[in-house]
């Protein structure tokens, strides 16, 4: 399908779109770094959990992209997001990162 009917499709709300198995299919030539980062990115936005930004973390790193890529992307997003999300999506990432938030947020600077 090409982008003008897939954009159709989006805006008249087709729920043929709306199963998870069809947006990968439909990601078209947008694959695995674009993609895995425009989805983390997408998710500072809206918040989540630390499940959640784990899992889109994990799927960055394993399309190629590095810790301080994902740091990167979260300050990008302040203008977007604002500082409230930023910080939020900051914290949820050291997690997925392997870090002890407790630990990690109280340390001296």
């Amino acid at each position: 399908m090409d982008h003008l009917e897939l954009l159709r499709r989006l805006a008249i709300d087709d729920d043929r779109l709306s199963g998870e198995g069809v947006a990968e299919s439909e990601a078209g030539p947008l694959r695995s770094k674009p993609l895995a980062l425009a989805r983390l990115g997408a998710l500072c936005g809206v918040g989540g959990t630390d499940a959640s930004f784990s899992s889109a973390a994990d799927a960055a790193i394993r399309a190629g992209s590095t810790a301080p890529e994902l740091v990167q992307l979260i300050v990008s997003l302040v203008p977007v997001i604002g500082m409230p999300r930023a910080v939020a999506a900051a914290q949820h990432l050291a997690v997925a990162l392997g870090l002890d938030l407790e630990t990690f947020v109280t340390a001296d600077d």
